[in-house]
């Protein structure tokens, strides 16, 4: 009984450790109209997040970068962080309510390479330049919190 006990534990275990990074995962991209009315009701900006499921510098963007700034209690209120596949066709619907897929979508502004974070206001317009690469570790999380106060500074003046 005892072997059958350790072994229990020892998958029960890898379960969890399994699951706990696909746990943690931005939200993927779905609705932008609807997610931009729910921006402009409350006052903050959409962070899109152009990712690839096979790009290491991704994985370090979303596990050391958003993620971390999503629950952040100073961001999370502050900011919605989806997620756009560029190398998938999921459907979803654009800022102007239209049916197209993630990897349209990508392509329909430009983007190439991976991670590319791009800082919405409520009207699905870019409020600062991309931000593409994952450029300076030690400036990084600086240049996306930059790119979110303009999109809060953009967003003052519709809630006037």
């Amino acid at each position: 009984m005892n072997i059958f006990k350790s072994r229990l534990c020892w998958i029960l275990a890898c379960a969890l450790l399994a699951a706990g990074p696909a746990a943690a995962r931005l939200q993927q991209a779905e609705d932008l109209a609807r997610l931009s009315a729910e921006s402009r009701a409350r006052g903050i900006p959409v962070l899109v997040a152009f990712m690839q499921e096979s790009c290491p510098y991704c994985a370090v963007a979303r596990r050391d970068y958003l993620l971390p700034l999503q629950s952040d209690p100073q961001w999370r209120h502050r900011v919605r962080i989806v997620e756009v596949h560029t190398d998938r066709s999921i459907a979803m619907r654009d800022f102007a309510g239209e049916p197209t897929t993630h990897r349209a979508f990508a392509r329909s502004l430009g983007v190439r390479r991976v991670p590319t974070l791009i800082v919405f206001d409520g009207r699905g317009k870019p409020v600062a330049q991309p931000i593409t690469g994952l450029l300076t570790e030690d400036f990084y999380r600086l240049y996306i919190e930059q790119a979110i106060e303009a999109g809060i500074a953009r967003m003052r003046p519709a809630q006037r």
